[in-house]
């Protein structure tokens, strides 16, 4: 696959990122931002008009004069480029309530500390009087990304044992449980961190 650019208007003040530190810096004008991470390297906005052609190899060179009879040839730049799969990297957070109420008084509790947050239920199963599941997302302020979220609840001798557990990128589920904790500290329970 390769990309043909004609510059039109250059490139604009790039982005340094350095290290593995969550900021980068803004070098010529550019933009300052928190989503740059990794190893140091120039990130630059290219005004220009960009045409992909997935071509074979011996079709390049038609490509290219074709391009050179309607383009300045001292303006094409030509790349190859591969499309790269990165999967962000979860972390999971977990905590352990125990509510002094029945399974019912719980689920109506979570369903109120949830739809605060803007959550949507995702899934809601019943297997037994005394045991349920449930499944949120939520999206968590501050650009920090969503977060799912998975609910168990069983009502054993009068207490109710909700076992949450929050999966989310970078810092988003650390967030999330660190909002839930204040929440249910207005509550009479115990908390089990993990």
């Amino acid at each position: 696959m390769r990309y043909v650019i004609d510059k039109w208007k250059g490139e604009k003040g790039g982005l340094r990122a350095k290290g593995n530190g969550p900021r980068a810096t803004g070098e010529g004008g550019g933009a300052k931002g928190e989503w740059l991470r990794g190893a140091e390297g120039e990130v630059a906005e290219v005004k220009a008009i960009v045409v992909k052609a997935d071509l074979a190899e011996g079709e390049v060179g038609d490509f290219i004069d074709e391009l050179y009879s309607k383009i300045s040839a001292g303006r094409v730049e030509i790349y190859k480029a591969e499309i790269e799969k990165i999967e962000p990297e979860k972390a999971i957070e977990r905590l352990n309530v125990t509510f002094k109420a029945d399974i019912k008084s719980v689920e109506k509790l979570i369903s109120f500390i949830f739809s605060k947050k803007n959550a949507t239920l995702r899934e809601h199963r019943y297997l037994s009087d005394t045991f349920s599941e449930r499944g949120y997302q939520v999206y968590v302020r501050g650009g920090k990304g969503g977060v799912e979220v998975r609910i168990v609840l069983r009502e054993e001798g009068g207490e109710t044992v909700a076992d949450i557990r929050l999966e989310g990128i970078g810092g988003a589920s650390k967030s999330l449980k660190a909002d839930l904790l204040d929440d249910f500290s207005f509550f009479d329970v115990s908390i089990e961190e993990e």
